[in-house]
C-alpha cells in the first residue's frame, strides 16, 4: 500500500480480474491472505485502534481502515483495496508505513491457484474467439493428441470428457471447501490424457514496449501469453514453454510477471537479445522440435552490444537490423522455425517483415489483437 511501489501493477491486478480479463471473476473465491499478511493487518489495526485524532473526516477515515482490517483479517483478501497509504502516513506516522508496506509486499501478487485461473480463462477466451471465427478458419487444425496415457487433464473445447474424473475433482474440490453448494463448475471437467505425437521446445518471446499499451495491444499479448501457458500445461507437458519479455532489455519471464509487468514508458524493442535466449532455450532441449513465436508491434530499436549493454536507436540502425537478422539466421540454422506476429501496419515494421518473411524457416503473420490469440494457437498446434 505504497504510494508507488513496484508492484502497484500485481496489486491492481490481484484484484481487479473483471476489468483485467473483461468477463466473469475467475476467482469468485479469492485464496485466503498470507500468515505473514494477516499478522502485519494485525499490526496495523493495533496502530489504527490506538490512534488518537481530533480531526473528524479523519475519525471518520480511520473507522473504516478499521473496519477493512478486521474483514481482512477475518479472510476477505479484497477488503484492503481502497485504503489510502497517504492517509495511514499521515495519520499513524512512519509506524503505521511500515506496517503497511509490510502488508503489501507480504500479499502483493496473485498466487498459483489464482494464476493458473486466470491462464484458464485466458485459454476459454481465445478457443472461443477460435471457434467464433467460423469453419475452415482453425488454420492448422486441432489438438494432435496420440493414445490415451491414463491421466487426465482440464477439458478444452471439443475434448472428450471423462465422467468419473470430473466427478472425482468436483468431489476433491467441495472437501476442501471451495462451493461447497455447488455440484460442478466449469474448472472440474476432466478429459483424458494423451500422448502427444511429438514434443516441442518453444519460445514466446512478446514485446514490452510502451508502443503496446498506445495501441491497446498490451492486455490481448498478456492474455495471449496466459492461453498458450495453459495449453501448454493441460494438453502438451512434454513441451518446454519459455516466456521472453522484451523492451529496451530482453529476459525470461513468469506467466506471474507478465501479469504483474507495469508496462511503462519503455524504450526499445530489443529483439535481438530476445532471440538469443530463445536459441539458449532451445538448445537446452536438442531432441525435442524447436518453435520461437514472437509478438512485436514495431520494427527492433535496440540490440545488445559485445560489452552486454543495450545500445538503443530510433530511427532503427542499421547495425541494430543486421544484429537481430543475425540472430535470427542463428536460430534458423539451430534448426528452429520462427513466427512473427505483427500487430500493426508502422512502415518501419512491415519493412522488417518483409526482410524476414524471405528467410526459409520464417512464418509472418500480420493480425490485429482481436485476432493474436486465435492465429498463435492455431500456429502452435500446426508447428506441432
Amino acid at each position: 500500500m505504497t504510494d508507488d511501489p513496484p508492484s502497484t501493477e500485481a496489486v491492481r491486478v490481484r484484484f481487479r480480474y473483471r476489468e483485467y480479463l473483461g468477463g466473469p471473476d475467475p476467482l469468485a473465491e479469492p485464496d485466503p491472505p498470507p500468515d505473514e499478511a494477516v499478522a502485519a493487518s494485525r499490526e496495523l489495526l493495533a496502530l489504527v485502534e490506538a490512534a488518537e485524532v481530533e480531526d473528524g473526516a479523519d475519525r471518520t477515515a480511520l473507522a473504516a481502515v478499521e473496519k477493512a482490517l478486521v474483514r481482512y483479517g477475518d479472510g476477505d483478501r479484497v477488503a484492503v483495496t481502497d485504503i489510502d497509504p497517504r492517509l495511514l502516513a499521515r495519520i499513524l506516522g512512519p509506524l503505521g508505513r511500515a506496517a503497511a508496506d509490510r502488508l503489501d509486499a507480504a500479499d502483493h501478487a496473485l498466487s498459483p491457484r489464482e494464476l493458473r485461473r486466470l491462464a484458464d480463462v485466458a485459454l476459454r477466451d481465445v478457443e472461443r474467439a477460435r471457434r467464433g471465427r467460423g469453419p475452415g478458419s482453425h488454420r492448422g487444425g486441432g489438438d494432435r493428441d496420440g493414445e490415451p496415457d491414463g491421466t487426465t487433464r482440464a477439458a478444452a473445447p471439443g475434448s472428450v470428457v471423462d465422467a468419473v474424473a470430473t466427478v472425482r475433482a468436483a468431489t476433491l474440490r467441495r472437501a476442501e471447501g471451495h462451493g461447497r453448494g455447488e455440484a460442478l463448475r466449469p474448472e472440474d471437467v476432466r478429459a483424458a490424457g494423451t500422448e502427444p505425437t511429438a514434443s516441442s521446445a518453444v519460445s514466446l518471446l512478446v514485446d514490452l514496449s510502451h508502443s503496446m499499451v498506445a495501441r491497446e495491444l498490451h492486455e490481448t499479448a498478456t492474455r495471449t501469453a496466459l492461453a498458450l501457458h495453459s495449453l501448454v500445461g493441460s494438453h502438451y507437458p512434454e513441451d518446454r514453454l519459455q516466456l521472453v519479455g522484451f523492451g529496451e532489455v530482453a529476459r525470461e519471464m513468469t506467466p506471474g510477471s507478465l501479469v504483474a509487468h507495469g508496462w511503462g514508458r519503455v524504450p526499445g524493442t530489443n529483439l535481438h537479445q530476445a532471440l538469443r535466449l530463445a536459441r539458449g532455450h532451445l538448445k537446452r532441449h536438442p531432441d525435442l522440435h524447436r518453435h520461437v513465436m514472437v509478438v512485436t508491434d514495431g520494427e527492433p530499436t535496440a540490440h545488445t552490444g559485445a560489452d552486454g549493454d543495450p545500445r538503443f536507436s530510433w530511427p532503427t540502425a542499421p547495425r541494430t537490423v543486421e544484429a537481430t537478422v543475425g540472430e535470427l539466421d542463428t536460430v534458423l540454422r539451430d534448426g528452429a522455425e520462427v513466427t512473427f506476429f505483427l500487430l500493426s501496419e508502422d512502415p518501419g515494421l512491415r519493412a522488417f517483415g518483409d526482410l524476414v518473411a524471405r528467410r526459409r524457416g520464417v512464418r509472418v503473420v500480420r493480425a490485429d489483437g482481436g485476432e493474436l490469440g486465435p492465429l498463435l494457437l492455431d500456429r502452435f498446434r500446426a508447428a506441432r
